[in-house]
């Protein structure tokens, strides 16, 4: 599994296009911001746009890595447990909750900040950090008021 993360991370991504409406609120924003991580900076750069920023806050949740190979289940199956495992604190590289939802945290205090300042920002990150984000956003009184998508690339959420 570990191998399969690494190759994942390094992987080409999918070059198929968003829907027009996402790519127009992308490049509608007044902000655009991106995780580190190379496959953000890569989609964005398919619709041709390049960040205003990119942070590691806004990186996604680091999986604990799984040492052995006497274990065999398909990716899918370790994925889930491997996230099980983080959420529990277990596992060498893995990040404690607690310090992965103090991300989240200073992530939503830095995005209202940022919407304190601008009338739009766009955020491209990745589905477990941005779930956390989103449930934080919620937390201070922020309301999803229109998504699309579900869980696939490219799904998004708008918070007002």
């Amino acid at each position: 599994m570990n191998t399969w993360v690494e190759a994942y991370s390094h992987a080409p991504i999918n070059t198929t296009l968003p829907k027009q409406e996402i790519i127009q609120h992308i490049k509608n924003a007044e902000v655009v911001l991106a995780s580190s991580l190379s496959r953000t900076t890569n989609s964005l750069a398919i619709i041709g746009v390049e960040p205003t920023e990119k942070n590691s806050l806004f990186d996604e949740v680091a999986l604990p890595e799984a040492k052995g190979t006497w274990l065999k289940l398909s990716s899918k199956t370790w994925l889930v447990l491997l996230r099980l495992m983080m959420l529990a604190g277990f596992g060498k590289k893995s990040k404690v909750y607690t310090e992965v939802k103090q991300r989240a945290t200073e992530a939503s205090e830095y995005l209202i900040d940022l919407a304190n300042k601008h009338e739009s920002i766009a955020l491209l990150g990745h589905g477990g950090m941005n779930f956390l984000i989103g449930k934080e956003l919620k937390a201070k009184g922020f309301k999803c008021t229109q998504k699309g998508g579900g869980n696939s690339n490219w799904s998004y959420k708008i918070y007002s």
